[in-house]
């Protein structure tokens, strides 16, 4: 047992081997989440060892042996393969930010013998480098890197085709992420279910790279970066990009940046935008897409109109039409106008972590 669950074990008699109602008066029985830290499983990915009893040279290898509410500590290192998380209240912790899980699957990448999706013959919606499925709730991430490199720098400079490439996506309700880096170029950050939290975070990327369904996402402290977007047309490169694509449900909250920094590389004459409202021709329920960046430093090259409109099979939503909203932002990207819709004094205490996450208190376990 790790010494800092030691005591807690104590205070509950689970070293006394007493039930509540046996315990000493001057002991308290301890709240469920301490107890159940104290009984976890443990499990380690060394790629540097050979695998053996709660051992595992790839995470692959730890998730078929991890049980609900396992804690898997991923030592430094690169570890190239596709993950995907099906089980639940699972805590996965890297030793710093720089322990990297990387893939490179794009929308075009074929499908590998045995993999299906759909009718489709290729990855598409499923090319994410780390998948949260919503069986993994309460899932939680420390101190790691998601990355999709997809595509490298030789093949940009060969001029392929840039096209969607996920780092992560996330489907998991009350899952969180502390201190973790998501890298990648379009749609890095695939947000797409559920209730969500991202504290003191990376994430950079060119096109849509922060979008999706997710009922309610807060990324606070987190610093947010715009990379020069690389894509060749008519023998120019083109900078422009866009950080947020929501497709909120009409009833749902969607992405809230609170107190956060963000930068980025584009280079004049070209500029990043704030976002644009995706409304996917599949969905049959109500779309009004929401983002609203509250307290941020914007240090990005933006373009004076914040949002851009976004085309389906269907037609072309507006920004107005949706809910992109601003309060109280600063540095030179940060402007205020008929283009850069402001949320009213009265209206910001519902923009808030607490107003956005209601009744969940996300808590940092590792």
């Amino acid at each position: 047992m790790q010494k800092k669950y030691l005591a807690a074990a104590v205070c509950a008699g689970l070293v006394l081997g007493l039930g509540a109602g046996m315990l000493p008066a001057n002991m308290t029985p301890c709240p469920a989440a301490v107890v159940y830290a104290a009984q976890a499983q443990t499990l380690t990915v060394d790629a540097t060892k050979a695998s053996h009893k709660n051992t595992y040279r790839t995470l692959g290898e730890a998730l078929k042996a991890a049980k609900p509410g396992a804690v898997i500590q991923v030592m430094p290192g690169t570890y190239r393969e596709k993950v995907t998380v099906s089980v639940p209240d699972l805590t996965l912790v890297g030793q710093d930010a720089k322990t990297t899980i990387v893939w490179n699957d794009s929308e075009g990448t074929p499908l590998r013998p045995g993999d299906t999706n759909g009718n489709n013959t290729t990855y598409k919606m499923r090319c994410a480098t780390f998948t949260v499925t919503k069986a993994a709730k309460n899932f939680q991430a420390v101190n790691l890197t998601f990355q999709n490199d997809y595509p490298t720098e030789e093949g940009r400079a060969a001029g392929k085709k840039q096209v969607q490439a996920f780092a992560l996506t996330d489907e998991a309700e009350a899952s969180s992420f502390y201190g973790c880096r998501f890298l990648g170029r379009q749609d890095t950050l695939y947000a797409n279910a559920g209730r969500q939290y991202y504290k003191d975070c990376y994430i950079e990327g060119d096109v849509d790279f922060i979008f999706g369904q997710a009922s309610a996402v807060v990324f606070e402290n987190c610093n947010i970066h715009s990379l020069a977007r690389a894509v060749k047309e008519d023998g120019k490169s083109h900078g422009m990009g866009y950080v947020t694509a929501p497709s909120t449900l009409a009833t749902d909250k969607g992405f809230l940046f609170y107190q956060c920094h963000l930068t980025g590389d584009v280079p004049a004459p070209h500029y990043a935008m704030l976002g644009r409202p995706w409304h996917p021709s599949s969905e049959k329920r109500e779309v009004n897409s929401a983002a609203a960046f509250v307290y941020c430093q914007m240090d990005t090259r933006f373009k004076a109109r914040g949002w851009n409109s976004m085309k389906n099979k269907f037609g072309e939503y507006q920004p107005q039409d949706n809910r992109l909203y601003e309060y109280k932002n600063t540095g030179k990207g940060a402007m205020k106008g008929e283009l850069r819709p402001q949320i009213a004094d009265a209206d910001a205490a519902n923009y808030t972590p607490a107003a956005y996450l209601g009744d969940w208190q996300p808590v940092k376990r590792a």
